[in-house]
């Protein structure tokens, strides 16, 4: 068990959650936990190098603005008194979540990890001016062994994950705070159980999830449309492609483009095809908008237009595409 030495604090003070004179809960402490009431950005973090010779930014949290910003915060449940917070990176992956090897810096950082002391009312700790400092994968295995021997693992799972660094995703992670209470000598080495945040994404590996062009801005209503659409630095495992149909800003209809995480290229293009529409008998073209997701944080792009066409018209669709195709083949042979 790591036992924070270096922190000194009095007897912890815990706030029970009935009087003596309560006969249900008399000689009770209540529950001891710690909440992250404000959870960092997942998208607009920048992970910078040590050699870039900058500073590596600042995580900001989920609900910061221009006008207001804020930082990933924390809050002690169940005592009010002396604690000391150790937050570190972990894996994006689990449970369970490995000591990640990227660091963090900032004032209160020692050897990628962050330490900081709480002795406040309402017992709220936020992480003002922490940024993220990545490392090579060939730095993997030396980053992992310095926090092994500062004995920073959560949740004890060890450190051979560095045998296997291409299983270690470098583009995202996640903050672990860990919360240590003062023993019966002083000493901030009874630890809660700790939260981990939600998955933080650098930022320049990150599309905007625009869709900068298709082959195709219609199909038939029947579906199985082949179509290309171009884009900029998806992740071929965390990529949907959204079909729906709005009335009166509201969504009345909504399915997925369908492909394989092969079907992506290079980050740059997605081969899928279209679903059906939700009604194959319609007169009329029905026009629907088709959109780009990231599963993991729920982000969306900007919508572009789509058209269902009507069977008859769908059809035709398919023989002038069957045209224009054999042409070109034609074209080639002479």
């Amino acid at each position: 068990m790591t036992c924070l030495l270096y922190m000194s604090g009095r007897m912890p003070c815990y706030n029970y959650i009935a009087q003596e004179e309560s006969s249900f809960a008399s000689n009770r402490a209540p529950r001891l936990f710690v909440e992250i009431l404000e959870q960092p950005v997942s998208i607009g973090a920048r992970f910078r190098y040590k050699c870039e010779g900058r500073s590596a930014g600042c995580i900001r949290g989920i609900n910061s603005s221009d006008k207001q910003k804020t930082y990933p915060t924390i809050k002690v449940h169940g005592y009010q008194g002396a604690a000391g917070v150790v937050v570190s990176c972990v894996t994006k992956d689990g449970p369970p979540y490995y000591p990640h090897p990227h660091n963090l810096v900032g004032k209160t950082c020692t050897n990628g990890v962050c330490y900081k002391s709480i002795n406040t009312p309402d017992m709220v700790c936020s992480f003002a001016n922490l940024g993220i400092q990545c490392v090579k994968k060939k730095d993997i295995k030396e980053s992992l062994t310095q926090r092994e021997e500062i004995k920073v693992d959560p949740f004890g799972t060890g450190f051979s994950h560095h045998l296997e660094p291409n299983k270690i995703n470098l583009n995202a992670l996640r903050l672990c705070f860990q919360v240590f209470l003062p023993d019966e000598h002083g000493k901030l080495c009874i630890p809660l159980p700790p939260v981990i945040s939600n998955p933080i994404f650098d930022n320049k590996t990150i599309s905007d999830l625009t869709i900068t062009k298709l082959s195709h801005y219609s199909a038939p209503v029947t579906g199985g449309q082949e179509v290309i659409l171009l884009c900029d630095q998806v992740n071929k495992d965390d990529i949907q492609i959204l079909f729906y149909e709005e009335n009166d800003n509201k969504v009345v209809w909504c399915d997925h483009g369908k492909f394989a995480p092969h079907h992506v290229h290079r980050k740059a293009a997605i081969s899928f095809q279209t679903p059906a529409y939700k009604n194959i008998n319609l007169q009329h073209s029905a026009e629907c908008f088709i959109q780009l997701r990231r599963p993991s944080d729920g982000a969306v792009g900007k919508p572009r237009n789509f058209t269902f066409l009507p069977l008859k018209q769908g059809i035709q669709f398919v023989l002038n595409f069957a045209e224009f195709i054999f042409s070109k083949i034609s074209f080639f042979k002479r």
